[in-house]
């Protein structure tokens, strides 16, 4: 019996040593494509090097679990534990060389989260949790402030207080996930003198996975949706575009894009208060939703700043969907806030050119929108 309890262990230990070394793993892959990308200027060296480290620790780890003979709690929890503060250390030297995206460190961050959900407590994923956003916080700090590299101090901060909700979610799950690993281990003994009680438990436990799925599905469309609006937020539309880019750069087939503002928003928040901007934000965000097709999608860009994605929009078919975008949010009513009180909207319209960069393209969308402003706002224009 002995045996089996050492085989189970070490079966379980080497399975999330190997999630560990996945999840290290995706972040290096990460990390080269930001670098080929021209997203960070991260070093082949630097990003050898923290690989190298990943590899390292992992082997190490691999080679400790082989060679021990009896797998006691203590070696079991000393492993789990070992392996949280050397992803913790590891975490914190990927950061300070993700320079341009260490925002990106947010996203892997959740994923090592999810990796470990199913082996450990609620106390261990929220020593992760506040792990990461304290290294988050502090390696942004040194990075900008000490290692003069690029960034937004406060930006990357807010970024971390974003990220902090759907992490404590996980933490939460974490404690039920376990709990139910000690009601399943309770339902297997009684099991060997009741199969009955077996049945019983197994429906537990497939009640269990279900909700569990649905929780982490929810995790999913919380990560890439825009809590206030619904619309996709900035993350997921920048790797939209980018696989709208590819599909473009292989196909011929370009996609198009608007960019629009809110005209005078600061003003709307100053008058009547950040309550009634975000009614406005709300109802706007609903008429982009509705001007389009199915297959066009949007996403708030940041502030009062949203973003159309149009496939394969004919010129004629361009001035036709932006104007039909500007008169109908220029037709909202907002009773509630103050009577015949409205809003209007700029926007600027570009198509996506060929081997051209998704920057490039937001540039000169970006562009067109303010010279929409300039031209007097609640207008048009097309690059």
């Amino acid at each position: 019996m002995k045996l089996d309890n050492d085989d189970r262990r070490r079966a379980t230990l080497l399975k999330y040593t190997l999630f560990v070394l996945i999840a290290y793993s995706i972040t290096q892959v990460a990390t080269l494509f930001a670098h080929l990308f021209g997203l960070s200027s991260v070093s082949y060296a630097e990003i050898g090097g923290v690989a190298g480290l990943s590899l390292g620790i992992s082997l190490v780890f691999v080679v400790l679990i082989k060679l021990k003979k009896t797998l006691t709690p203590q070696f079991t929890k000393f492993v789990f534990f070992g392996q949280f503060v050397a992803w913790l250390v590891l975490y914190a030297a990927w950061l300070l060389v993700l320079r341009e995206t260490r925002v990106m460190a947010l996203f892997f961050g959740l994923m090592a989260l999810t990796f470990s959900l199913s082996n450990t407590r609620s106390i261990q994923s929220l020593v992760i949790t506040l792990g990461t956003c304290t290294i988050q916080i502090a390696g942004s700090f040194v990075a900008i402030y000490y290692l003069q590299q690029p960034g937004s101090f406060a930006l990357e901060v807010f970024y971390t207080l974003c990220f902090l909700p759907s992490a404590l979610f996980i933490c939460s799950l974490s404690g039920q996930y376990a709990k139910q690993r000690v009601e399943i281990k309770e339902a297997k003994r009684a099991a060997e003198h009741n199969s009955a009680a077996l049945v019983l438990e197994m429906d537990k436990v497939r009640q269990a996975n279900a909700e569990l799925e649905r929780a982490l599905g929810r995790i999913e469309e919380l990560a890439i949706r825009d809590e206030l609006t619904g619309l996709y937020n900035r993350r997921y539309l920048m790797d939209a575009l980018e696989r709208e880019k590819k599909r473009a750069d292989r196909t011929g087939r370009l996609f198009s894009m608007i960019m629009l503002d809110i005209d005078h928003f600061k003003r709307v928040n100053d008058t009547y208060g950040h309550l009634q901007g975000d009614v406005v934000l709300k109802a706007v965000a609903k008429a982009v939703q509705a001007a389009f097709r199915v297959n066009d999608f949007s996403a708030r860009y940041g502030g009062e700043e949203f973003v159309v994605v149009l496939e394969e929009v004919d010129p004629a078919g361009a001035v036709l969907c932006t104007d039909r975008l500007r008169k109908s949010i220029e037709a909202l009513q907002f009773p509630e806030i103050a009577d015949g009180f409205s809003v209007t909207v700029s926007l600027g319209y570009t198509q996506f050119q060929r081997m051209e960069t998704v920057a490039q393209t937001l540039a000169r969308a970006d562009a067109a929108l303010y010279r929409a402003k300039d031209a007097g706002r609640n207008r048009a224009e097309f690059d």
